[in-house]
C-alpha cells in the first residue's frame, strides 16, 4: 500500500520522467550511483555500529570471565574474610587510634595504597582504596584478620580498567 502510495506522487512521477528521458548511458551510470550510495548507506547505518556494538561486547566478556577467575582464585581468602571470626581464642579488641595506626601500617606492608580513612564509632574505621591490586588488598585483609582480629563488616568492591586492580570501600572493626 504504502508502495503504491509512493508511486502515485507528484514529486516521485516527475523525477521518473526525468529518469527515462536520461540517454542509456546516463540511466545506467545513474542506477550504478544509487546501488553504490544504497551499499553505502546500508554499511555505515547498519553494519559498522552492529560491528563495534559486538566488539565492545566480546571486550566486556572478556574482562568479566577475568574478574571472575580473579574472584575464583580468591575464593577461599573472601570465604575466610566473611565469615568473619577466627578459629583462635579470644579476640583483642582495638581502640579507634589502634585501629586506624594498625590498618594503616599493615596496608603500607602490603602494598596496599588507602586513599582515605576515618574512624567510624569506637571500634570501626571506614577504608578507601583506589586502583589497587586485588590480590594485594585480600592479602592484606587476610593479614589484619589473622594477626590482629580485624574483621570485615562491610565491603564494596569495583573493578577497575585495567586487569587485576579494583577500588573498594571497606568497614573495618576489632
Amino acid at each position: 500500500m504504502m508502495f503504491e502510495a509512493l508511486k502515485q506522487n507528484s514529486a516521485v512521477l516527475g523525477l521518473q520522467k526525468q529518469y527515462e528521458m536520461l540517454p542509456p548511458r546516463d540511466r545506467q551510470v545513474l542506477t550504478i550511483f544509487g546501488i553504490m550510495l544504497s551499499i553505502f548507506i546500508m554499511y555505515y547505518a547498519m553494519w559498522a555500529p552492529a560491528y563495534d556494538y559486538m566488539k565492545n561486547a566480546q571486550q566486556d566478556v572478556e574482562q568479566n570471565e577475568k574478574l571472575l577467575a580473579l574472584v575464583k582464585q580468591n575464593k577461599v581468602v573472601l570465604s575466610s574474610l566473611a565469615k568473619g571470626q577466627s578459629s583462635g581464642g579470644t579476640a583483642k579488641v582495638l581502640s579507634s587510634q589502634q585501629l586506624v595506626s594498625s590498618v594503616t601500617n599493615m596496608a603500607k606492608r602490603s602494598g596496599v595504597a588507602l586513599k582515605r580513612f576515618e574512624p567510624s564509632g569506637d571500634n570501626k574505621i571506614k577504608v578507601w582504596v583506589d586502583n589497587a591490586s586485588f590480590d594485594k588488598m585480600m592479602t592484606w585483609l587476610s593479614s589484619m584478620k589473622k594477626s590482629l582480629n580485624v574483621t570485615v563488616e562491610q565491603i564494596s568492591i569495583e573493578k577497575d580498567d585495567a586487569a587485576g586492580l579494583v577500588s573498594a570501600r571497606l568497614t573495618l572493626s576489632s
